[in-house]
Parts: C-alpha cells; sequence; structure tokens
C-alpha cells in the first residue's frame, strides 16, 4: 500500500482540496444572498402574484405574494405547493399561474 509519508500526502491534498471546495461553496452563497438583496433593492416596487389552483374548477388553494425583495422566488415556492398538493391529495388538476405588476411608489 501506501508509506506514512505518501499518507501525510495524501492526506494534505485531500485537505486542500475540500478547503478550496468549502470556500468556493461559501463564496457562492454568498454571492447569491447578495444578489437576492440587490434585486429586492434595485426594484422595490415590483410585484408578483402566484396562484395555486385547479383547472377543472378554478379553485385557488393558494396564493402567494410579494413586492420588492419579498417576490424572490415566489414563483419556485408556489410549484413546490402545487407539488405537495399533487402528492398529498393525489388530484392532478393543480397548476401554478403568476402574475407581475409594478406597484405605485406613493401607495404603501
Amino acid at each position: 500500500m501506501y508509506n506514512l509519508e505518501e499518507r501525510r500526502r495524501l492526506i494534505i491534498i485531500t485537505l486542500a482540496y475540500m478547503k478550496n471546495t468549502i470556500t468556493i461553496l461559501s463564496l457562492l452563497m454568498l454571492l447569491s444572498s447578495c444578489a437576492n438583496i440587490a434585486k429586492g433593492l434595485v426594484a422595490p416596487n415590483q410585484c408578483k402574484k402566484c396562484e395555486l389552483y385547479l383547472e377543472d374548477t378554478g379553485e385557488i388553494i393558494e396564493t402567494f405574494e410579494g413586492c420588492g425583495s419579498d417576490n424572490i422566488r415566489l414563483e419556485e415556492e408556489a410549484k413546490v405547493a402545487a407539488y405537495g398538493y399533487i402528492k398529498r391529495t393525489g388530484n392532478l388538476n393543480a397548476n401554478v399561474r403568476c402574475e407581475s405588476w409594478r406597484k405605485d411608489p406613493e401607495v404603501e
């Protein structure tokens, strides 16, 4: 197998690789968070509303709504809720629809 010196060298290389991987993953998470914050600051009046509804009856099961940084990943959350609804009930007629609009700055 490997002698003691080769094992030490392999451990050092592995630890260096792990350190680089952790650093890169941390940096990506930080940049993703900063992007979400920046999106909320740049477009604070951008609003979005997503509805989880049944296609056959038109019944709205759940509504997701937010403006600025609150609308980040709103559509993804609605789709996850739709998947959970389908899995829970077995009703395949659930769907998601979203609409976006710009809120007037004076209206709060």
